[in-house]
């Protein structure tokens, strides 16, 4: 719907002309004095009078451009879509690396351009020089599928790999097929949802939209168009003017500054010439376009083109004074001209209205601008950067950023990127190492079916020590689990019969009830220590709330509730959180910040390393500077002379935010009224300062910031150790990091440095061995000459390290060469690439908190991971690197800490008298058990008791999942893990769930989902086994049975004389079944219910 403002832009002399001049002309046009705000605003009100086929596209000369425009048009377009053309990736060598993200985006306004959809594209410079598949390519090699269409499943796959999709095992993210049976998933580069394709026979019998996350079906559909990832046909040579027709309104914003920044992009990118178009053929193909040119001073361009300078100049600032403001407000009304004044949210609107009113100016408060009154003017609510006025006009625009400064930057939603669930079981492969809840660590040798007296089942194969061997029945697969223990140890193979095992689970059980004592004793300890309450927020928190320049995410605004209602407690908060690099959690954590200080409390920010601490300091003093907060820093960057005077002041109270290392944590560090501790990358902390932090948090409120946890954080959280809140939304505008896996090759590390450096950005170079450094500098000195060089390292002293660290922060040369100093925190907007040298050699949460590193504005960010020449990569490298490639996506930051529990083992995880128990039993089993144990201690019971057994359930069933339903073994163990742990109420949902993921199952499947419900309604009722044998049903219940009494004795009187009850220490149930009619299973299926 087009709002009020761009009605009045439709009326406005300037527009009507310009409208004019598109419609005689079918070149380009020149509309020059548009810049900002009311270049936007002119833009909609001349496609809203035009009318034009849709998309409206813009060529422009950056991404910054990108970003501001699209902020300006969001007011004026609220709900339509914006896309942009990011330019693909140029490089040279073997390389492993997919970004299905920008691929996607990418495919995405292609085709909103070739079907002519409604929407805004974006493309700049650099993406525009790029050569194009013809448009009648893309059109033919759009893949068509509907419901009724006769298409081979097997065509349509290979249609699917030739177009660039990759085959997988289950669809995780875009650009991926899977099959299963005659049920096809992919998800579209171009689609929103991934899509599942039912065959019956060579017909497409169904469509559905399905879930990534759970996999299910979320809606029917009749059609789909999948666009492919790569063009097959050698049609690659059109540029992107050839794309829009004649009705088309394209916009080239700019002009002067956007062809020389495409001389600049093709002369950086030369050596990919037969990929790219010149300028001058550009601007051929753009003189004989529909045009619309936009620029500000003109420029020398299409000389022909008609011109059309638009009469409207910009408002001046007033920089807060309102008494020039009023003063300004009055001579125009007094002039007859309607003031229109746009504020950031409705109260601000509504109070500055009030405000001018009580000065006697006629402004109306108005939630939206409806229409321009007939006397005074009108405070409402929008989003615009500049105010403009218009000669001609009798009204005029001001904003917020006119009158008072910076205004907060309204958000641009992006749909969020989603990866793979990380399911452990089913991901195990033979050969795996798992945990037999009985029997101990045995080696997974694959499933097999076995026919005992006429009846198949499927079994789980286990090979123990001296190469004894078990055959699980898949009902027990709930025994099973993967064992994660120390990286780079294979654990030592059980002795199947033996005691040993049992005596390693008692030990592991008495170290986890004292160690859960413990933990119990702490959180139960904080619950009721008298904290401090701090006060509901007052008017300066929002006013200095409403001070930060960008739009809160809505996570963001979600972890700032929890920990403010958490602070308003009278008990002291425990509070993980947890937020990929870059997310803005230092801004949640400021926020509390403030909070504590405006109740008179002082605040601890404790940061794992000097760099850190120094950025928390420039982060912290710019955001509270100017509301009176006094923050300091304590660190080695700070002689003993400042360090004496910080601890006066610390002390007597005259500091507010004490920002360092550990050495806040030192005893003679005295707060004089402390009641914050905000801890960023708690796992960074040795165990020693650990316990510094426990003894200092005693009794006050704690923030810990982490990006990717560690697996024990993160697991004690998930227990409910302690309260997590989780920041997921990626920020405005950010990409994800284009990522690169591949042996190291000189040409592409000299491309790397050389892309950055002439775009005028920084470079970081890891090597983790502080021998090698000099070495590397001479050798990047060879390879890129005249390139700058900083080095950092451990081994610097700390007057050293802040030289360069904040040499490179200034941009005084332009590669940081160093160790994993750079790992955390270190903010440097411009450093844009980083490569990691040796990444086989790094955990993979340091990788990914090194990739963080890059990628923190607007533009596209690069990450090379390269691993030695010709050196063969262990398995667990292997899978770093392949995890670190995988996860790509924004947010993907608790993935990579549920890969890297899976990766690197346990470790060290819960102190070193709790590492050994890790490695006995496996970090699954020591988690459930700790888990339990804590649950039966809060319950009053005893820890050290046995788990009750499983029911057995003895029928003669085919009952196991056949190959030729589903052939994917990790397939069948997810699903058999799912049926153990299925629970009777949720039957049917995941019967839904088989049917819509693998198709109608066979009977064999359908008696395995009847007997685990059957299962699990016995675990409810305390009922110890099942059994039906010739002639008879037998039940068998513990002693204290939860079944109904009464429901037992009506079972018995209805089928007297066949039932009877066999009393003694486990009570059975008989039923004579000869004759009836009934099946047992049925009967079972009707009448254990009836029990509950």
């Amino acid at each position: 719907m087009t709002n009020q403002l761009t009605k009045l832009l439709q009326q406005e002399k300037n527009v009507q002309d310009a409208a004019g001049l598109w419609k005689k002309n079918a070149g380009p046009i020149q509309l020059t004095g548009l810049t900002g705000s009311v270049k936007a605003g002119f833009l909609c009100a001349l496609e809203e009078t035009l009318q034009p086929a849709r998309p409206l596209v813009i060529l422009t000369v950056n991404r910054e451009s990108i970003r501001a425009q699209r902020r300006e048009l969001a007011y004026f377009y609220p709900d339509l879509a914006m896309r942009e053309l990011y330019p693909a990736s140029l490089i040279h060598g073997q390389v492993d690396t997919r970004n299905e993200q920008i691929m996607a985006e990418r495919a995405a306004a292609l085709e909103m351009i070739v079907r002519k959809e409604p929407g805004i594209i974006f493309a700049t410079a650099e993406a525009a020089i790029q050569k194009l598949p013809a448009p009648e390519s893309l059109v033919r090699e759009n893949l068509k599928l509907a419901v009724g269409q006769e298409i081979g499943q097997d065509l349509v796959v290979e249609k699917l790999v030739k177009a660039g999709y990759e085959r997988t095992e289950q669809v995780d993210t875009l650009g991926q097929v899977a099959v299963r049976g005659d049920i096809l998933d992919v998800f579209p580069i171009n689609g929103k949802d991934p899509v599942r394709i039912e065959w019956f026979d060579n017909t497409i019998d169904a469509m559905k939209h399905f879930n990534l996350d759970t996999q299910r079906s979320i809606g029917a559909i009749k059609q789909v168009g999948i666009m492919p990832l790569a063009v097959q046909s050698q049609e690659v040579g059109a540029s992107l003017f050839q794309y829009l027709s004649p009705d088309q309104l394209a916009v080239l914003d700019e002009p002067a500054a956007f062809f020389e920044e495409c001389r600049k992009s093709f002369g950086d990118n030369r050596e990919f010439a037969d990929q790219l178009l010149e300028a001058e053929t550009m601007l051929l193909q753009a003189g004989e376009c529909h045009l619309v040119t936009v620029s500000d001073l003109g420029h020398p361009y299409f000389p022909e083109a008609p011109k059309l300078h638009v009469q409207v100049r910009a408002m001046a600032p007033y920089n807060k004074n309102t008494d020039l403001l009023q003063k300004d407000l009055k001579g125009w009304l007094d002039q007859g001209v309607h003031p229109l004044i746009m504020m950031g949210t409705r109260d601000k609107a509504a109070g500055l209205a009030e405000s001018l009113k009580g000065a006697g100016l006629p402004m109306a408060f108005a939630g939206q601008l409806q229409e321009v009154p007939d006397q005074g003017g009108v405070v409402f609510q929008g989003s615009l950067t500049n105010g403009f006025y218009f000669w001609d006009e009798k009204w005029l625009l001001l904003t917020e950023s006119d009158i008072f400064g910076m205004q907060k930057k309204r958000r641009l939603v992006k749909s969020k990127g989603k990866g793979p669930a990380l399911n452990y079981f089913s991901d195990i492969k033979v050969g795996d190492y798992v945990v037999h809840d009985v029997q101990g660590i045995g080696r997974y040798m694959g499933v097999e079916t076995i026919e005992v007296n006429g009846v198949h089942r499927d079994y789980l194969q286990l090979q123990y020590a001296k190469g004894d061997k078990l055959h699980v029945p898949v009902e027990q697969v709930g025994l099973l689990h993967k064992y994660v223990g120390n990286e780079g140890t294979p654990p030592k193979l059980s002795n199947m019969g033996r005691k040993d095992w049992q005596k390693t689970t008692r030990k592991a059980q008495k170290a986890i009830t004292i160690l859960a004592t413990e933990l119990l004793r702490l959180y139960a300890q904080r619950k009721i220590t008298p904290g401090h309450a701090f006060a509901p927020d007052t008017h300066w928190q929002k006013e200095f709330e409403d001070s930060f320049p960008f739009e809160e995410t809505p996570d963001q605004l979600k972890a700032i509730a929890e920990i403010k209602a958490d602070m308003e407690k009278p008990v002291p908060m425990e509070r993980l959180l947890c937020g990929d690099v870059g997310y803005g959690k230092t801004e949640v954590a400021i926020r509390a910040a403030f909070k504590a200080v405006m109740d008179g409390k002082q605040v601890a920010v404790l940061a794992p390393t000097t760099v850190l601490a120094q950025q928390h300091l420039l982060t912290f003093s710019q955001r509270m500077g100017s509301f009176g907060v006094r923050v300091e820093m304590l660190s080695r960057f700070r002689t003993p002379k400042q360090q004496k005077e910080i601890m006066e002041k610390v002390a007597e109270g005259k500091i507010d935010v004490l920002i360092g290392t550990h050495r806040i944590l030192n005893p003679d560090v005295e707060f004089h009224d402390l009641g914050l501790l905000i801890i960023d990358e708690e796992q960074r902390f040795g165990v020693a300062q650990k316990e510094k932090i426990k003894q200092r948090s005693a009794g006050i409120d704690v923030l810990t910031l982490s990006a990717t946890p560690i697996p024990r954080t993160l697991h004690l959280a998930l227990v409910k150790g302690r309260d997590m809140s989780i920041i997921e939304s990626p920020p405005e505008d950010r990409l994800p990091v284009e990522t690169y896996v591949a042996e190291y090759d000189d040409g592409m590390v000299r491309e790397a440095l050389e892309r950055e450096i002439r775009r005028g950005g920084r470079i970081y170079y890891v090597h983790n061995r502080i021998e090698g450094l000099s070495r590397i500098a001479a050798h990047l000195r060879e390879l890129v000459p005249g390139i700058t060089i900083g080095m950092a390292h451990g081994r610097m002293s700390e007057d050293e390290l802040e030289d360069v660290m904040l040499g490179f922060y200034h941009g005084d040369f332009d590669v940081l060469l160093c160790t994993t100093i750079i790992e955390n925190g270190l903010d440097v907007p411009l450093a844009n690439t980083i490569i990691i040298d040796g990444a086989e050699n790094f955990g993979l949460s340091q990788l990914y908190q090194m990739r963080g590193r890059v990628g923190r504005s607007s533009r596209l960010a690069y990450a090379y991971f390269l691993y030695k020449k010709d050196r063969v990569l262990s398995e667990v490298a292997q899978k770093r690197l392949q995890a670190i490639r995988d996860f790509t996506e924004l947010g993907a930051g608790f993935k990579i800490a549920m890969r890297d529990l899976e990766i690197r083992g346990a470790g060290n995880l819960l102190g070193a008298e709790q590492h050994g128990q890790i490695a006995g039993v496996g970090f699954d089993l020591y988690c459930r058990l700790l888990e339990k144990t804590i649950n039966t201690l809060q319950n009053g019971g005893n820890p050290d008791e046995p788990i009750a057994p499983d029911p057995v359930i003895e029928m003669k069933l085919d009952a196991y999942i056949p190959d030729d339903y589903i052939d994917n073994p990790r397939y069948k163990l997810e699903l058999y893990h799912r049926l153990g742990d299925m629970k009777f109420e949720d039957r049917n949902d995941l019967m839904d769930e088989i049917i819509d993921r693998f198709g109608t199952p066979p009977t064999q499947v359908e008696n395995l989902w009847r007997v685990a419900a059957l299962r699990d309604l016995c675990r409810k009722l305390r009922i110890t086994g099942v059994a039906v044998r010739p002639g008879e049903i037998r039940i068998t219940f513990d002693p204290h049975s939860k079944a109904n009494p009464d429901v037992i004795q009506q079972l018995i009187r209805d089928y007297v004389p066949r039932a009877t009850m066999k009393l003694g220490p486990q009570p059975q149930f008989v039923l004579k079944t000869k004759g009836m009619e009934e099946q047992p299973l049925s009967w079972l299926e009707k009448n254990l219910p009836r029990m509950l």
